[in-house]
């Protein structure tokens, strides 16, 4: 499609007229328009125009004066707009759509409310919870820039220009005034620009008058604090309100057991966490009563530079993916899939460039759960923008692979695990995810987690039946591949796990069902005790099938092909009561330890990778070598993940009481061998703070899995009970 001509604004406009001044409605989607190709002479001469659909077309931008000032509708979905700041020349604007826009982010949105106050409906939903966000985004920055202009004027002597001196402010306040997260740190700065520059001109305004004959100047004027910026108000301000879901509920200070005090060994005091919002943001139709929804996995968003910590977690449970900022409680985005109930989020951060060649940096977000599919979420730009198809039943968790951001590991009820290549997106948008390698286990896989030291060469899985570790070298031929290991976690009390049930767990409780045989969303959960472990003489069988497996070079092989030996058996004790135990936490403390949970009750033990892999050799079964046991509840229930923040050495874990442990594995590892064999107490626990809901104290919950960031200034513990606890360090 050439330039625009009057003929055709003609032929596609309504009502039908000669003159384009009569023309109230005008449709020019999908005719591959270019930026270019909207003279801004033409189109101003359409001067009633209220409606105009420019969907389906390849704008990057729209000229900043198009003089079209009664337009009210406004469509530009699929096209390629990467700012919003020419939207202003529409300030009757009430409708707006931008679906499609891959390159628009959530700070565009937010751009969008505050550049146009008329604005009712913006991509078919209500704009007035944005308006709110923005308001108070905006107040907040206001106090700030206020604050360091008053700091700034106080440190400048008389002798210093005004005129430099304010110019430096800008530049200042842009690059030290932070607030919100980082996702919005596009629109958080930009609005740091223009409150500073309001503020540097309103100061000349005075600075002038102050100087005029008509008033006497006052002393070192140009150097006083001025009035602070009023923040921006629209009629009817109301309160924040971040999702039609979420509800923050009151707490009183959060009880702490085991510090914060200084340790007996002289190690640094215990971190003082305090409890800063609580979250209902993945109710069920969004009803404020919903305190059932389980909510499964949480994981911080990849920083984006370098020695840089995100304060962006993502959540999931039920039908819902979230996001959300741990600084201001805000929910930044909401996915959901009706029928999905998640159990899994990884991120991963991708370079896409764009159809005129530019580079954007895009975090994915990939979640996945019952149905068997991993979505993969283009988060700023708030859309799905690929599905795949990875496996038939339930897949219990994911990850990336840290040595390779395009690889994407799924682990699924159906004993397999798969290595993925989602690649990157396409000119449309679109990933085209390919299979590398599939990984069989002999029993569920529930925690995946790359070997620290060598992530692209070694894969460990926490499974139903122990911890196993597998090859996953892409130089190796056999791309279906049996285990190459299996770790066998200790086994510390006797018996196969007790006669009570979870009535909270739901699809992680099923050991072997099949798809159809799964509880649908809300059903009761099946009982923990039929699924602690194998029973002896099923044990016995699969010892007895795999000693004879070895023992043959011919059924050797074509098991292997099948993905059905364990080559090599990992054990931490002497005997076989440590065998076939459920691993239901997992995490790399650093590069040597690791850090396992689930078999062994009221404890989490901690063991050296490289010194347990580098006494393998040849043989069959390998010691475990044990570094320390970390004292846990000793509850019989399952499926409580743990987490470690390896950047300071702590390890995470939540439990039946709501409660959250917290362990410095650095400071344990640093006591003089031997290391006590008993177990070691937590460093301290954050006693569950009690919120209010429905009227009343939320007195116990299960907090399922619990994750810090990176600089360990946010912790995220996701409950049983619908809630998404975050805690702040103080």
């Amino acid at each position: 499609m050439g330039p625009l001509s009057a003929r055709l604004l003609m032929q596609r406009g309504r009502p039908k007229s000669d003159r384009l001044g009569k023309i109230r409605s005008l449709d020019l989607s999908g005719l591959e328009l270019l930026s270019e190709h909207l003279d801004p002479k033409l189109l101003c001469r359409l001067t009633q125009l209220q409606e105009l659909d420019l969907s389906n077309n390849q704008l990057e931008t729209l000229p900043d004066n198009l003089g079209l000032s009664h337009l009210r509708v406004l469509r530009c979905a699929n096209n390629q707009l990467g700012d919003v700041t020419a939207l202003c020349q529409f300030p009757k604007l009430e409708e707006l759509s931008l679906e499609g826009n891959p390159f628009l982010t959530v700070s565009d949105n937010l751009k969008v409310s505050f550049l146009l106050p008329t604005l009712r409906k913006v991509n078919g939903k209500d704009a007035s919870s944005t308006y709110s966000q923005v308001e108070n985004l905006n107040r907040e920055l206001t106090n700030r820039v206020t604050a360091h202009w008053e700091k700034f004027m106080a440190t400048l002597g008389p002798e210093e220009e005004a005129e430099k001196a304010q110019a430096d402010f800008v530049k200042s306040a842009v690059r030290d005034v932070r607030y919100g997260p980082e996702s919005l740190s596009e629109f958080t700065q930009w609005r740091v620009r223009m409150i500073s520059e309001e503020l540097v001109a309103s100061s000349r305004t005075q600075v002038q008058k102050a100087n005029s004959p008509e008033k006497p100047p006052e002393a070192g004027a140009a150097h006083k604090p001025r009035a602070r910026l009023a923040a921006l108000k629209r009629p009817d301000d109301v309160p924040l309100s971040l999702s039609p879901s979420k509800r923050a509920c009151a707490s009183p200070s959060a009880q702490v057991e085991g510090g914060p005090v200084a340790g007996s060994d002289g190690s640094q005091p215990a971190v003082k966490l305090e409890p800063l919002h609580f979250l209902q943001c993945h109710s069920k139709n969004n009803s404020p009563q919903d305190l059932e929804t389980q909510l499964w996995a949480c994981a911080f968003e990849p920083a984006w530079e370098e020695g840089a910590t995100s304060q962006t977690v993502a959540t999931c449970g039920g039908e819902a993916v979230c996001v959300i900022d741990c600084q201001t409680g805000i929910v930044l985005h909401k996915y959901k899939a009706p029928g999905e109930e998640f159990f899994s989020v990884a991120w991963t951060a991708l370079m896409v460039v764009t159809q005129a060649g530019h580079k954007k940096r895009w975090s994915v977000l990939a979640a996945a759960g019952l149905r068997g599919l991993v979505r993969l979420l283009h988060v700023r730009a708030g859309f799905c923008c690929g599905v795949i198809r990875a496996h038939k039943k339930a897949i219990a968790t994911l990850c990336f692979s840290p040595a390779h951001e395009t690889h994407l590991f799924t682990a699924s009820y159906d004993k397999r695990i798969i290595l993925w290549d989602i690649g990157v997106p396409n000119q449309d948008y679109e990933f085209q995810a390919s299979q590398l390698l599939t990984l069989d286990t002999t029993s569920i896989p529930l925690r995946l987690c790359p070997v620290a030291s060598c992530p692209d060469a070694r894969l460990l899985a926490g499974c139903e039946g122990g911890c196993c570790c597998w090859d996953v070298r892409l130089d190796q031929p056999q791309k279906r591949r049996g285990l190459f290991a299996e770790l066998v976690c200790p086994t510390f009390l006797p018996g196969s796990g007790g006669k009570d049930s979870n009535p909270a767990l739901t699809l992680g409780s099923a050991v072997g069902l099949g798809h159809d045989d799964l509880p649908s969303p809300g059903a009761s959960a099946p009982c923990c005790a039929h699924v602690i472990q194998p029973t002896p003489a099923a044990q016995q069988q699969c010892d007895v099938l795999c000693a004879s497996v070895m023992s043959s070079s011919v059924k050797r092989g074509r098991w292997l092909a099948e993905g059905r030996v364990c080559e090599v058996e990992f054990i931490f004790s002497e005997g076989s009561e440590a065998s076939g135990r459920r691993v239901d936490g997992l995490a790399f403390v650093n590069e040597d330890v690791v850090a396992s949970k689930g078999s062994g009750l009221g404890t989490i033990c901690l063991w050296s990778w490289r010194q347990t892999w580098g006494s393998r050799g040849s043989q069959s079964t390998v010691a475990v070598v044990v570094l320390a046991r970390l004292q846990w509840s000793p509850t019989e229930l399952a499926y409580f993940s743990l987490s470690a923040c390896p950047d300071k050495g702590i390890v995470l874990c939540g439990d039946e009481e709501g409660n959250v442990w917290l362990y410095d594995v650095s400071n344990i590892l640093k006591q003089p061998p031997p290391l006590p064999t008993a177990p070691q107490a937590p460093t301290q626990i954050l006693k569950w703070p009690q919120p209010w809901a429905l009227g009343q104290a939320v007195t116990k919950t299960m907090v399922n899995t619990v994750v810090a960031n990176a600089s360990f200034t946010y912790l995220t513990a996701l409950t049983d009970s619908n809630i998404v606890a975050i805690w702040g360090r103080m």
